[in-house]
């Protein structure tokens, strides 16, 4: 039997709410069997210090704990960097123990740079997209880029006839945080802890990350 796996990558730097809130909003939209938190080594995009693998996947452990949908993946530490989402994908159906169908999820903004992505052609042909854009936000934009990479709006989502892959697009209304503002308030002293999921401010305190900035 084919499982629905999506895959939410990134930085991780650190997990928050709003990460395990995108999860949760994409297995209900597209009824996933699993969703896949995989962090990046060496993000492609990212220009900032990150922290080191280890304290992101450490961080990620606890996130994922007693979430039985939610996985973490450690493959890009394996994988030549930086880490490009078309090798992880090539990666992953190289290496599945059983039929899977990936779902790539992820937010507007970034769809919004996806032809730049590297042979973001392939990806497109291969998986499925689950995009997401905040609750009041004008997709005009999205949809024209959608139709620029001939997809046509189908049912609860728009479908490519000739890759027959789809992407979902939903609004969601998720908390109010980010990383960097995680990493800021830290920095200053101020709590984080109504931010991030159970444990992951400890971790922070005890390894002190993001005391300066």
């Amino acid at each position: 039997m084919t499982r629905k796996t999506g895959i939410l990558g990134g930085t991780f730097d650190p997990v928050h709410n709003g990460h395990l809130a995108l999860a949760e909003a994409a297995g209900k939209l597209c009824d996933l069997d699993e969703i896949t938190l995989l962090p990046a080594a060496v993000p492609p995009h990212k220009q900032e210090v990150i922290s080191a693998f280890s304290d992101r996947v450490a961080m990620l452990e606890l996130a994922v704990r007693n979430k039985p949908t939610l996985t973490l993946s450690t493959i890009e530490q394996l994988l030549p960097t930086p880490s490009y989402s078309i090798d992880t994908l090539r990666y992953l159906l190289s290496h599945a123990t059983h039929p899977a169908e990936f779902f790539f999820i992820t937010g507007a903004d970034t769809f919004l740079d996806i032809l730049s992505w590297k042979e973001y052609q392939e990806l497109l042909r291969t998986i499925h997209f689950v995009v997401f854009s905040r609750v009041g936000s004008k997709n005009e934009q999205l949809y024209t880029l959608f139709n620029k990479l001939e997809y046509h709006k189908k049912g609860a989502g728009w479908y490519n006839t000739v890759s027959h892959r789809w992407i979902y697009c939903s609004s969601v209304s998720l908390p109010p945080v980010s990383s960097s503002e995680i990493r800021n308030r830290v920095a200053l002293g101020l709590p984080v802890n109504s931010f991030v999921p159970e444990g992951v401010s400890e971790y922070i305190q005890a390894h002190g990350l993001y005391t300066v900035r």
